[in-house]
């Protein structure tokens, strides 16, 4: 007689979908009917290459929904469209950074399999936005960046809080709720944050951090008092060639894929190549740029 499953196989077979997979443009398609919501996420060029991104759902602390996925999706690939894009600001409409998931939105797909769509659908739109060639910062103010606005964060290479009052916080809180992370930021937190053990506290807590105890974290990496300062703080970053910046980030990206160590020296090889005898290049050599401070 063969023996049936342990408690914990039951368990982790009970507790874990079982449903039909679906491809991102399949998970597109089942929130498609929910698109029709308020609230938008708002694209601005500056000349100087930095691109504004704006989470405008103001009335509801700008949280996001199906809308609002679909708006990001078209924004991100017209960014790597934009050859000439150096960095981008993420911010919310109306002094509020973003308070997570449209709960109105989360009722009417309260369903595993819904819920599977929704996961597959925006956890690829982050993956695509973090891998954008440009350097990327969420500027989080107001009430701050709550549940999923804390996730969108991590798709960011830096985070910046408002240090003008000392409500505004960062939290992960999705315990709370009763579910997990579902948009792919437990990898990115265990990347940010150089440990397993501090994700761990963080999700198990699900407590809102004040900006010293993300910033000591690193969680956070500065303070700023408006969006013009976080875009002087991005300016600071990037004012180097444009070619120069993509070709850094593409870099770095390369250390987070699954590459072999031997693989990951080949692609950095083959990204500085271009750069070298390059317009920006040649022009450093004839000015003996690298003897100045």
């Amino acid at each position: 007689m063969e023996n049936g499953p342990t408690p914990n196989e039951k368990y982790l077979h009970d507790f874990t979908y079982h449903g039909k997979e679906c491809s991102v443009s399949e998970a597109k398609e089942i929130l498609s009917p929910y698109m029709d919501g308020s609230g938008s996420v708002d694209l601005e060029k500056d000349d100087n290459g930095i691109a504004k991104i704006c989470l405008n759902n103001p009335l509801f602390k700008n949280a996001i929904n199906a809308k609002m996925m679909s708006d990001l999706d078209e924004i991100t690939d017209k960014l790597y469209q934009w050859t000439e894009c150096k960095g981008a600001i993420l911010y919310g409409a109306d002094g509020n950074f973003c308070s997570g998931g449209d709960l109105k939105f989360a009722k009417k797909i309260n369903n595993p399999s819904s819920g599977y769509a929704m996961s597959v659908y925006m956890g690829h739109i982050l993956n695509k936005f973090k891998k954008l060639p440009i350097i990327t910062v969420a500027y989080i103010n107001g009430t701050g960046a709550l549940g999923g606005g804390a996730e969108v964060t991590t798709a960011c290479d830096y985070r910046l809080m408002c240090n003008l009052t000392d409500t505004t916080g960062i939290g992960f809180v999705h315990s709370k709720m009763g579910i997990v992370p579902a948009w792919g930021s437990t990898s990115r937190l265990v990347s940010i944050m150089g440990g397993v053990k501090k994700v761990l506290n963080l999700l198990l807590e699900g407590r809102t951090l004040g900006v010293a105890e993300a910033m000591d974290l690193g969680l956070v990496d500065g303070t700023v008092a408006t969006l013009e300062d976080a875009g002087a703080w991005l300016s600071g970053k990037i004012n180097r060639d444009v070619n120069v910046i993509r070709a850094i980030k593409r870099t770095m990206l390369c250390y987070e894929d699954d590459h072999s160590k031997a693989d990951v020296r080949e692609l950095e090889r083959r990204i500085f190549a271009p750069l070298w005898g390059g317009t920006a290049n040649q022009a450093a050599l004839r000015l003996r740029l690298k003897h100045y401070r």
